[in-house]
């Protein structure tokens, strides 16, 4: 089973424990199957929350893969996420942000203020930016883009 599918298939479940599924990967190792699974909420991610999913998700992985050995992993995107795909920017509402815009070849750091199915809008100094998701080689969460984040609507 493929990756996405097995992230389409997880999504809900997730999202009904208040979580957003950011990345759900496979791999083999010595003929064990792996999945990592990234969630995100808001208010953060800790510990229990990692087990509460690891918990929920396991049974569902067992019969969807028809496998009783796998290894889960489920964690936090962590401070310094590289995003796996620039859609993920939605999720990040008022977090720091580094940017790499393909029509530029520089980096744009700001907090992200809106997103669209199409455009982020990233605040730096007072100033916005928007940016089309297909404008975007690399994506990346920054906390030292965070430091006085009053400029947040």
């Amino acid at each position: 089973m493929s990756s996405s599918a097995i992230a389409q298939d997880l999504e809900p479940v997730v999202s009904g424990l208040g979580f957003s599924l950011l990345e759900a990967s496979t791999s083999t190792v010595h003929g064990r199957t792996h999945v990592h699974v990234v969630i995100y909420r808001a208010e953060g991610i800790g510990m229990d929350d990692c087990v509460e999913v690891h918990k929920t998700i396991m049974p569902r992985l067992e019969l969807m893969l028809d496998d009783r050995d796998i290894a889960l992993q489920v964690a936090s995107p962590g401070i310094d996420r590289v995003m796996k795909d620039p859609a993920e920017l939605h999720v990040f509402a008022g977090k720091g942000v580094q940017i790499l815009r393909i029509s530029t070849g520089e980096w744009l750091g700001g907090l992200v203020v809106e997103t669209s199915d199409t455009t982020v809008t990233i605040r730096k100094d007072g100033v916005e930016t928007i940016v089309p998701l297909s404008d975007i080689r690399k994506a990346k969460l920054d906390y030292a883009e965070e430091v006085g984040k009053t400029d947040v609507k």
